[in-house]
């Protein structure tokens, strides 16, 4: 393989020295050899040219006996040709030309932007089962596909965009924003849910029945949608608001001295599984995997310093769990018993300001039951259909 001619692409300024010097330029202009400031001095005349026309200079000035001195050199020439004798240099950019665009195609990092915990955790278990993760290459119909899997869930994101550039895999998505829209419909009315005293009356629309300090029964009207004028005519306005009353209520809950639960027995495990440029390398591998175990998996990138590489390791924590009868004592099961009460008033009443509690316990051979009872202040009105006007007419 011929040696490039690396001067070729240079710029040299030259000194001419020699009686015919004039003659030559006169001759080397002729020939199409590009002469520029052309300066005759003391000790000949200088000019500059390009370094492919300076063979066909030289030669000419053997002939006419002129010597030709370089002055001056510009260019990449003789860079050009230290990294020609290195063919390592060049080959090394080439080979790493070809490795950024071949490994660019694989995920190094995953930014997923100012997505809180418990959404990253969402976005990377959909990933995950699309088999997306640092060290895996993705494809278009791939990340087309998980981000039409992000979209369908509307209760994690406002909205949500995945883009892939560089090896780094970008999670844009905005919060999502809810508004709670009460419809209403002129028939509606307020009825209370419970026997009460009512402690306040907050009706947003319609026509409140009862005041505060007075005694309500269960189904009772506390605000219509309908009332008559001064003419007697109807005039329609849907029903709403709160009515807050003070409830007294009686519940009762059992709990066993036995039962049977799912508790951990101590045994655990470890699954260690590395993932690099597509490859699967198992690390830790469990040989009795446990017929049912808690599973806690964490996704940790490859990096060394803040330099991503495109791999991730991945580890999945199991503790066994096994079907056990517990046996509680007298006191931990009258405690459960009256949580059980609580949670079951509070699942009826989410918004109960409890005033009053009392509990007594009944023991048997089998466990204990708890009977309680609360007074709580709570929102008492439902909706339902409007009453409509007494019949003037009727006796």
């Amino acid at each position: 393989m011929a040696k490039p001619d690396f001067a070729a692409a240079d710029r040299l300024r030259v000194l001419l020295q020699g009686g015919a010097s004039v003659r030559l330029l006169s001759e080397a202009a002729g020939a199409g050899i590009r002469l520029r400031r052309v300066r005759p001095g003391k000790d000949g005349c200088t000019a500059d040219l390009l370094g492919r026309d300076l063979p066909d200079l030289l030669r000419r000035a053997e002939k006419r006996q002129v010597s030709v001195r370089i002055l001056r050199r510009t260019g990449p020439g003789r860079l050009a040709a230290r990294v020609w004798r290195r063919p390592g240099v060049w080959l090394g950019a080439v080979l790493f030309c070809v490795l950024v665009w071949l490994l660019s195609g694989y995920v190094w990092r995953i930014d997923f932007g100012a997505l809180e915990a418990k959404q990253a955790s969402a976005v990377r278990t959909l990933l995950q089962q699309s088999g997306v993760w640092e060290g895996a290459r993705l494809r278009g119909e791939t990340l087309q596909a998980v981000q039409d899997q992000l979209a369908a869930q509307p209760e994690l994101f406002g909205w949500v965009s995945l883009n892939f550039a560089g090896g780094c895999l970008f999670v844009e998505s905005t919060p999502m924003e809810s508004q709670q829209i009460r419809t209403t419909t002129p028939e509606t009315a307020l009825y209370a849910a419970a026997d009460a005293e009512v402690v306040a009356v907050k009706v947003e629309s319609g026509f409140a029945q009862v005041a505060p300090g007075q005694y309500v029964a269960e189904g009772q009207l506390l605000a219509n949608a309908l009332r008559a004028d001064r003419d007697g005519d109807p005039v329609y306005q849907p029903a709403s608001g709160s009515v807050t009353g003070r409830v007294r209520l009686r519940l009762s809950a059992e709990q066993a001295y036995q039962t049977e639960q799912t508790v951990l027995t101590g045994r655990s495990a470890r699954q260690s599984t590395l993932y690099l440029l597509g490859l699967e390398i198992p690390l830790e591998e469990t040989e009795t995997p446990f017929e049912q175990a808690a599973v806690q998996e964490e996704w940790r990138p490859l990096g060394v310093g803040q330099i991503a590489l495109p791999g991730c390791l991945h580890v999945r924590q199991l503790w066994e769990q096994a079907s056990r009868v517990q046996t509680f004592s007298l006191a931990a099961a009258e405690a459960m018993a009256q949580r059980a009460c609580v949670r079951q008033l509070l699942a009826d009443w989410p918004d109960a300001r409890i005033e009053q509690q009392s509990f007594v316990f009944e023991h048997n051979g089998n466990g204990v039951v708890c009977r309680a009872e609360f007074v709580f202040c709570a929102d008492i009105a439902t909706a339902g259909t409007m009453q409509p006007l007494p019949d003037p007419t009727a006796e």
